[in-house]
């Protein structure tokens, strides 16, 4: 599991996170009543059927499976559960050797240990949580194994060992997704916290309510995007609601054509396009098209597929209507913000050209690319000692 970023206090519970969790504890109050009643050597002997019934429904409604392994001669039985959690198949006879070389090589040494510890006498219950790789399709699985050992009461040898399999995979995964969540709340409020103090370092300070009006409008700007990724849970961000959104700051819909087909971004080029969009209407306010009634913004993109870091978004932004645009005779903090937004953190390119009709900006981005990969391995059976 990933390591736990260091932010203060965690974003709302994942819901499907506490669904999971919350069946889990009925599935556990279930399971420790089933190994009461079968370990328990005073059951009378009409019990039998209402324990097999619970056994069943436990199985069935839970994903739970039930299995004894006799210590001495390693004989194991498994319920018919016990085959769909592994991928055998029923009429395979089950045995320490097949489970073992199926658990995560990664986990071996932890369930041999624990193993060993309560055969040892170390203690009566058996509980560990370990990935496995199902024999009949390779599908890797999170699995929580918990057993109770039965002893000869002469001799306090291990005889048996009572136990019960469930799959726990829909849990971590979950676990895994909200400490990524985590992980990238704490990332983009360092960046987010980052820039802010750029702004305040770097934009002008001669007229105190220019400057206010210019901190207040970037930062406006930036709590935007994170809004939106807050919203998608830190799942990245649509482009056209991104751009509609941050052009709605300055102007109605009417003077702002958006056309482009549908772009889910990742979150790390959500604040950084949000930065660039803002600082491109804040200029065309200032001195653009914008800057006066007739004005009007098209902003146009298409994503390649084949770029070389995977596929590539293309943004047009186009201006009409103003006064003819002119190449500014320095560099100002907007163009710095540009500048460190597409070429430094998104590694992208940026390009201008002043015209007569007004300026015309392409913007070229790598959305990127993700792979992953999956592997696998055998056994040694813990005997007591």
């Amino acid at each position: 599991m990933p390591d736990q970023p260091s932010v203060s206090a965690p974003p709302e519970g994942d819901p499907a996170l506490a669904a999971l969790r919350a069946r889990l504890d009925l599935l556990e109050a279930e399971k420790a009543a089933i190994l009461r009643a079968l370990t328990d050597g005073g059951a009378p002997a009409d019990a039998t059927d209402d324990i097999g019934g619970m056994l069943r429904l436990a199985q069935d409604a839970g994903g739970i499976c039930s299995w004894q392994w006799d210590v001495q001669t390693g004989a194991l039985r498994w319920s018919d559960s016990c085959h769909l959690l592994h991928g055998t198949g029923p009429a395979e006879a089950p045995s320490y050797e097949r489970w073992f070389s199926g658990i995560h090589p990664l986990d071996r040494d932890q369930v041999q240990s624990a193993l060993e510890h309560v055969l040892a006498g170390g203690s009566d219950s058996w509980d560990t949580e370990f990935r496995y790789t199902r024999h009949d399709d390779g599908s890797v699985r999170w699995l929580v194994g918990r057993g109770r050992v039965m002893r000869d009461p002469a001799t306090g040898a291990p005889q048996r060992l009572l136990g019960i399999g469930l799959d726990i995979t829909a849990i971590k995964a979950a676990e895994e997704r909200q400490a990524l969540l985590m992980q990238e709340l704490d990332h983009r409020v360092r960046n987010l916290l980052a820039v802010v103090q750029a702004a305040l370092r770097l934009t002008p300070k001669g007229d105190p309510e220019a400057y206010a009006r210019a901190v207040e409008g970037r930062i406006a700007a930036l709590a935007r995007a994170h809004g939106m990724l807050a919203a998608a849970r830190w799942g990245g961000s649509d482009l056209r609601d991104l751009l509609a959104g941050e052009l709605a700051a300055f102007l109605d819909g009417r003077r702002v054509e958006l056309d482009g087909p549908s772009v889910m971004l990742p979150a790390r080029i959500t604040q950084a396009l949000a930065m660039t969009v803002h600082e491109l209407a804040t200029n065309a306010v200032k001195h653009g098209a914008l800057s006066g009634p007739q004005g009007r913004i098209a902003v146009s993109w298409a994503v390649s597929p084949h770029g070389t870091e995977g596929p590539l978004l293309s943004i047009r932004w186009a201006e009409r209507g103003g006064p003819p645009a002119a190449a500014p005779r320095r560099r100002g903090f907007g163009s710095r913000v540009l500048d460190a937004a597409i070429r430094v953190q998104l590694k992208g390119t940026f390009q201008k050209d002043w015209g007569a009709e007004g300026l015309v900006c392409r913007l070229d981005v790598p959305l990127g690319a993700d792979g992953t990969e999956t592997s696998r391995v055998a056994p040694r059976s813990p005997r007591p000692k």
